[in-house]
């Protein structure tokens, strides 16, 4: 968010606070959103996770443990949900990697990689593949993770997370799958902005 938005690395200052989760699994059991939503110190409430291979699911998940609170959109918006009531209270949702496809956020990451690196990303996908097919242990879902890291491995320095990526600008911060989730971010926390995250034109078509 950095590369869009001011944004202090301390998270203690950062104009965000971030809670790291156990998953997909605890944020839509019963009463987990519910505590955050009747909590009156929290006025925005922003969720994300991966859709792994439901997303219309766990959007339905979510729309029916919050719909006391909210009125949602029938369909999951393909640019992010950000709902806002009749208290003022305001919720986001983002579904890891697009509000569409399969994936989780390993799947998103892929897509900020630069095009001039673009031939050493289909290599590591094809080493990856190729240790799948010598036995290595794998699993399918798993393979976003495996051929992002794989790649990551290969930049300087290697193995970088991909934060740090993100920020030494292996992964690039700028393209536009990364804007069009920066502008639902900076949309749902009224977030000033450093530069625009879509076109001008395109913005205005949205109104």
């Amino acid at each position: 968010m950095g590369a869009y938005t001011p944004w202090n690395q301390d998270k203690h200052k950062s104009p965000v606070w971030i809670e790291i989760s156990n998953g997909a699994q605890e944020i839509l059991r019963d009463g987990f959103l519910s505590v955050y939503l009747k909590d009156p110190e929290i006025q925005t409430l922003g969720i994300m996770f991966d859709a792994d291979t439901k997303p219309f699911e766990r959007y339905a998940r979510v729309s029916a443990l919050c719909g006391k609170f909210f009125e949602f959109p029938d369909e999951l918006p393909r640019k992010g949900v950000v709902l806002e009531n009749s208290d003022q209270k305001r919720l986001g949702i983002w579904i890891m990697p697009d509000n569409s496809s399969e994936g989780d956020m390993e799947t998103f990451l892929r897509y900020l990689i630069p095009q001039a690196a673009e031939e050493i990303w289909k290599h590591a996908v094809s080493c990856v593949t190729e240790a799948k097919q010598m036995g290595c242990p794998c699993h399918d879902t798993h393979l976003p993770k495996a051929n992002l890291y794989t790649w990551l491995a290969w930049q300087n320095p290697p193995g970088q997370s991909p934060g740090r990526a993100l920020t030494k600008q292996a992964l690039d911060p700028q393209c536009e799958t990364a804007g069009v989730f920066a502008k639902w971010f900076m949309d749902l926390y009224r977030l000033p902005p450093l530069r625009s995250p879509l076109p001008d034109d395109e913005i205005l078509r949205e109104g």
